[in-house]
C-alpha cells in the first residue's frame, strides 16, 4: 500500500446527502501514514483543519457529534482545504478505543454502512442548524 498525499485525485469525497442532497461531505484516503514506524494501512479522513486523522479514532467513540468535526459542508470547503496543503501530509495521532471500535464494527454488521453515515449526516445537519430568534 502506497503512502497517503495530500492530493485531491488520491481522496475519495464522499457525499453523505440523501435524497438528492448535496452534503455534507467526507473526504477519506486509504494507505500508510508517511511517518509511521510500523507501516499499517488505514482509513484517513481529512479534517477541515487540514490534518489526517485515522477513522478509527472517530468511530471508536460511540457518539455520533464526534463525527462532526470531519465533515465539510460544500466542496468548495473541501477544495479550499486542499488548495493549502503542501509537502508531506500531517496526520493527527489520535487514540483508538479498541472496545468502542469493536461495538462500532459490531454495529455496521448486517447493516450498509453508507446508509448508517447518511442518517448520521441527518443529525449532523441538525446539530449544525442555528436556533432562530425570534
Amino acid at each position: 500500500m502506497r503512502t497517503i498525499t495530500n492530493d485531491y485525485r488520491d481522496a475519495q469525497i464522499l457525499n453523505l446527502g440523501s435524497g438528492g442532497e448535496r452534503g455534507p461531505y467526507v473526504v477519506t484516503q486509504t494507505g500508510i501514514a508517511p511517518s509511521d514506524s510500523m507501516p499499517k494501512t488505514r482509513m484517513f479522513v481529512l479534517r477541515p483543519d487540514g490534518r489526517w486523522v485515522d477513522f478509527n479514532a472517530y468511530a471508536c467513540q460511540g457518539k455520533p457529534d464526534a463525527m462532526d468535526e470531519i465533515v465539510f459542508s460544500t466542496t468548495a470547503e473541501v477544495m479550499e482545504t486542499f488548495a493549502k496543503l503542501f509537502g508531506r501530509p500531517q496526520v493527527l495521532d489520535l487514540p483508538v478505543d479498541e472496545a468502542g471500535l469493536k461495538a462500532w464494527i459490531e454495529r455496521q454488521k448486517g447493516g450498509n454502512p453508507l446508509e448508517a453515515a447518511r442518517e448520521w449526516a441527518v443529525g449532523y445537519k441538525g446539530r449544525r442548524r442555528k436556533p432562530r430568534r425570534g
